[in-house]
């Protein structure tokens, strides 16, 4: 089977759908196909920091709600309440375990509560951008150009923005309440920490969240979740059109916690 019909496997993989028969046709392939391998493997780490950000938010969520129960107890002295919040699991399988023997099916809480339709999804990008851009319905490209100040509102209603490496300079320039309108922002390609510290600034966010970074390697990329207790995870955005493709339909179908 070719390199494109691994693309399709990959997903279904990704997706808990994939069938025995297919199962073993990818892990045959991932075992000779350097490229393929790589692109299972950025796909893995892109649904692991999609879940790990999911886990930190429901942790702080569990956090709140049990200062809550707290303060109930003892306002009342009489009423009693119980939280229970099952563990969150995932089976995903490292890059040995993608490399050495084959794959098993992946079962994740992300997973259980993919919505049926893909959320809409906008990209900030020039007409001079070289990273391929996926074509879809629920993506909308905006070109920013130099002589704009900041964007209008109803260019701003979408869940999740997308922003290229070729429209930093015009985030940086602009000052846009992004946090406000947005539910999660995808920097691509940052170059340094600099520009980083700068990039939250200039979207709303206090800098101070980029402490929670554990010491990136840059250039890098952002996942950016918005909301009471935002979040900052880092990433490896793939070169390859289908990898990238596949990055933005998980995103679309992987709600982000409010």
């Amino acid at each position: 089977m070719s390199c494109k019909d691994m693309d399709r496997l990959i997903q279904l993989y990704l997706d808990q759908e994939i069938e025995e028969t297919d199962l073993q046709r990818l892990w045959e392939h991932v075992q000779t196909c350097d490229s393929c391998r790589q692109s299972l493997r950025e796909m893995i780490a892109l649904v692991q920091t999609l879940e790990g950000i999911r886990s930190k938010r429901e942790d702080s969520r569990i956090v709140r709600m049990n200062q809550l129960v707290k303060w109930m107890a003892v306002a009342t002295s009489i009423v009693f309440i119980i939280v229970f919040s099952p563990p969150l699991q995932s089976h995903y399988q490292s890059e040995s375990d993608i490399a050495g023997r084959s794959p098993e099916p992946i079962a994740t809480h992300a997973a259980e509560e993919l919505p049926v339709e893909s959320a809409e999804m906008m990209v900030l990008a020039t007409g001079s951008e070289s990273l391929p851009i996926p074509e879809n319905d629920y993506i909308r490209v905006i070109r920013p150009r130099d002589d704009e100040e900041g964007l209008e509102d109803d260019e701003l209603q979408a869940d999740t923005a997308w922003i290229y490496p070729s429209a930093l300079p015009f985030v940086l320039q602009n000052q846009i309440d992004w946090h406000e309108q947005l539910k999660r922002l995808v920097f691509i390609g940052v170059p340094d920490s600099d520009t980083l510290h700068t990039l939250l600034a200039a979207v709303g966010f206090s800098p101070s969240i980029q402490e929670e970074l554990e010491e990136p390697s840059f250039p890098t990329s952002v996942i950016l979740t918005t909301g009471q207790n935002p979040q900052l995870e880092t990433f490896t955005f793939p070169e390859k059109e289908s990898s990238i493709s596949h990055w933005f339909e998980k995103m679309a179908t992987t709600p982000a916690i409010p």
